[in-house]
């Protein structure tokens, strides 16, 4: 401690004061080339500038008693400032002399002159006390511009007190240990004699222990084997029971002869872990019999030998499924609570710049505000942004000097959010713009705050973004289909979590999304990069973001009119990539759509040019059978690639829709010749009748939306969202708007708990309802929606009444 610590610490304690009074030198050394800047930019005299930053010096202070102060001389040298020394102010100082001789402002001067700045030691008065003079070392610095001298400096008095307080600390410190070292040995001693008159007991104990541990076994209501060098030694009746072996023939058994699992694996993870495991295997109980179980490994000492026992739990799917729901089912409902929470109260306060800003000063002001991002403002007019990675790809990286525009490595525009907006639609929107940070505006369109992707990261926890990035780092289809064999466990925990079918649809498609695009980069990992510019579309329910449990492929290409003589070849790479992704969608769950609407068909994967003069097809000529077959694609939606067809194939179909009004009328008579599929007070109060399909009961709901949609050019593709638009456009008023909304999430409801209900059954999960199955409250609300669907139908007569 005293030849090798404390001369350390010592040595570290001088360094860090050395570091102090440099750094607090410069502070004041920037303050006066503020002030000089001030002066060459004529905003001030240098006689102005030079007794402002005299005053502004003067009274700066620092340390523990706030006593500690800065001085300044010039190059005379002559006193031009001292807070505690007012009557050396303008002084001729060359001759001043400290006690032991030292003429300090001289030395000064030859260490400004030599290295612009550096320490000096010196005896001086104790701080303002002009009675007590002590060792003193100070840093000085120069600033040439005007000659000036200026440092601050330390008292050694202080860095020895320290040292000495250290000293006792450690003194008293070893005392205690050497106190509390004595009785451990003490103690041990003790415990030492104990020990073996303890021994001789447990030596008497063991034969009596084994037996008892035994029973204990065998009288256990799991299958309960133990196994010593890899062998099994014991099993219990009920673990022969489940095996159908006898003892003697479990004895003569391999583990590998019992299990589906090798005990190599099974020893390892418990190695590994050093503690209890739980493992999902089979159980052989013939030659091609198996049966679920979960084996509970413990590694103890029987015997003063490494032994295991093997507790078997018979676990069956149905189990297995209703324990992941319940634990995932719990897990959502605490974290969807805080996802569903409005980002007002998580929103952090923006810092600004103006036009003039420079990166450096901007810099500067990011860092004293501790923030990594800045706004750049004119007047109010937010106009762009610029955060710590736009500073190294832009400035740093590029060579630019620090004096340059702020606004010249800004990005632009602002990516915004409304204040009212979920936590959920916040991650959403970070995962869509691929962002770091996300401005957030009120209800005047007013920029108020900023939330970054590490604020929602710690504030969020969720299953959605779990299983989101397994996809993304998923290696093969195989990994895909395990994921999505988890999305009716999904669904299932948000339905009894109470969460809104919109909420639930917006989930099942961001993951069907997810998948997609993951199955594309597989496909063009495949068949190489494509020969032009095209865009994956989706179609029907996954183009309206309302996708469900039991939903099949609607997709297709659209492609750019660039092949020339190579179009069919062109053409034929796109079938080829198309029939991969389809055939992975397929591979994971998304069955092939009966009816061949996918990208893999070649009427169904053309360029931008045939997509129009299809759409145009369809629009001339709105036949019944027409309307009906071709309903789904005008719900289309760009998954992956170029957003620009899209754009332009819905403009070119606004545009023939203002020409050809005729095809609307066609398919708002799909909604006003509906009939229902049930006699509402029959078959539902009972009758022959005993199910209905709800798909066909929400198809009206769905395509009266869109046919308003259509007609208003609503670009939006999501029936809830389309809706919302009519409601702001004052097509639909407000009861009409309240109660599609709620027939819409009824059904969607409605069609999800059946679907779930499937799956725990086992069953292939489908539309159909068995109407003995429904509540009363459920039948009467499906009249309701029946009377809706009738006052629909009264406001398309009225709206297309003479066309």
């Amino acid at each position: 401690m005293y030849v090798i610590i404390i001369p350390s610490f010592e040595k570290n304690m001088m360094n860090k004061k050395k570091e102090m009074i440099r750094e607090l030198t410069n502070t004041a050394w920037s303050l006066i080339k503020e002030y000089d800047d001030d002066y060459k930019d004529s905003l001030i005299t240098i006689e102005e500038a030079q007794r402002l930053a005299a005053k502004k010096i003067g009274k700066m202070r620092y340390g523990a008693d706030g006593k500690d102060y800065f001085w300044i001389i010039d190059m005379k040298p002559v006193m031009v400032m001292h807070p505690y020394r007012p009557e050396m102010i303008d002084l001729m100082l060359d001759d001043y002399k400290d006690p032991n001789g030292v003429r300090l402002f001289i030395e000064a001067i030859k260490v400004v002159k030599t290295m612009d700045e550096g320490f000096i030691n010196y005896m001086w008065q104790w701080k303002d006390d002009s009675t007590q003079i002590v060792p003193k070392l100070s840093y000085v610095k120069g600033f040439q511009n005007w000659g000036w001298i200026i440092g601050t400096g330390i008292y050694l008095d202080d860095v020895q007190a320290e040292i000495g307080a250290l000293k006792g600390r450690l003194t008293r410190i070893s005392l205690i240990i050497s106190a509390i070292v004595i009785l451990i040995l003490a103690f041990i001693i003790l415990q030492s004699l104990k020990i073996e008159a303890r021994r001789k007991m447990a030596e008497d104990d063991l034969l009596q222990s084994r037996q008892k541990y035994k029973t204990l076994v065998e009288a256990s209501s799991e299958g309960t084997i133990m196994i010593k060098d890899s062998r099994i030694i014991f099993s219990n009746h009920m673990f022969e029971q489940l095996t159908g072996k006898t003892h003697k023939e479990l004895v003569a058994s391999n583990f590998e002869d019992i299990f589906s699992i090798s005990w190599d694996n099974v020893s390892k993870s418990i190695a590994k872990t050093n503690k209890s495991i739980s493992i999902e295997t089979q159980i052989k109980q013939g030659e091609d019999l198996f049966h679920d179980v979960v084996l509970s490994v413990t590694r103890i000492f029987f015997e003063e030998q490494e032994t295991y026992v093997v507790v078997t739990k018979d676990v069956s799917r149905k189990k297995q499924t209703e324990k992941i729901v319940q634990n995932l089912s719990s897990e959502l409902q605490s974290s969807l609570i805080l996802m569903n929470q409005p980002i007002s109260q998580f929103v952090k306060p923006i810092v600004k710049s103006n036009l003039e800003t420079t990166v450096a000063e901007a810099a500067s002001l990011m860092d004293r505000k501790k923030m990594t991002l800045i706004f750049i403002a004119d007047n109010d007019k937010m106009l762009g942004v610029v955060d710590d990675s736009d500073l190294r790809k832009r400035v740093l990286a590029k060579n630019k000097d620090g004096k340059c525009p702020l606004v010249d490595v800004m990005t632009s525009p602002i990516i915004s959010i409304s204040n009212t907006a979920l936590l959920y639609e916040v991650v959403l929107e970070f995962r869509k713009q691929n962002i770091s940070h996300l401005a957030v505006k009120n209800d005047k369109n007013k920029i108020i705050g900023v939330l970054s992707r590490k604020d929602i990261l710690e504030i969020q926890h969720n299953s959605l973004s779990y299983i989101l990035g397994e996809i993304d780092y998923a290696e093969d289809v195989n990994e895909l289909k395990k994921i999505y064999d988890k999305i009716p466990i999904l669904v299932n925990a948000l339905l009894e979590s109470g969460n809104k079918t919109e909420l639930i649809t917006h989930i099942i498609t961001s993951v069907s999304d997810a998948m997609t695009n993951r199955i594309i980069i597989f496909a063009l990992e495949d068949h190489g990069e494509p020969p032009c510019r095209f865009a994956f579309v989706a179609l029907g329910s996954e183009g309206r973001k309302e996708q469900t449990i039991a939903t099949d492929q609607d997709n297709a290409i659209i492609f750019e009119d660039a092949g020339g003589d190579n179009i069919h070849k062109i053409k034929n790479y796109f079938l080829r990539f198309a029939e991969t992704v389809n055939n992975h969608l397929a591979h994971v769950g998304y069955e092939l759509c009966v009816g061949g609407m996918m990208a893999k068909n070649p009427k169904y994967t053309l360029t931008l040019s045939d997509w129009k003069k299809q759409f145009t097809s369809w629009i001339n000529t709105p036949e019944p059978q027409n309307i009906i077959d071709t309903a789904v694609f005008f719900d289309f939606r760009c998954i992956y690639g170029d957003n620009f067809f899209t754009d332009e194939l819905r403009k070119h179909i606004n545009l023939l829709i203002d020409k050809k009004a005729i095809f609307v009328y066609h398919l708002a008579q799909t909604v006003i010749q509906f009939r229902s599929p049930l006699n509402i007070f029959g078959n539902i109060a009972g009758g022959d009748n005993e199910t209905f399909d709800i798909k066909k009961i929400l198809l009206p709901v769905v395509t009266f939306i869109k046919v308003f949609s259509l007609q208003r050019k609503i670009a939006e593709t999501n029936t809830l969202q389309r809706l919302e638009q009519l409601l702001n456009q004052n097509v639909v008023q407000k009861p009409m708007y309240g109660e599609l909304k709620q027939a819409y999430n009824f059904l969607m409801g409605l069609r999800f708990h059946t679907q779930t209900n499937a799956l725990k059954e086992f069953r292939k999960p489908d539309n159909t309802i068995n109407i003995n199955g429904l509540t009363e409250i459920e039948k009467s609300t499906l009249k309701k929606i029946f009377s809706l669907i009738s006052d629909m139908q009264t406001k398309l007569n009225l709206e297309y009444k003479g066309r």
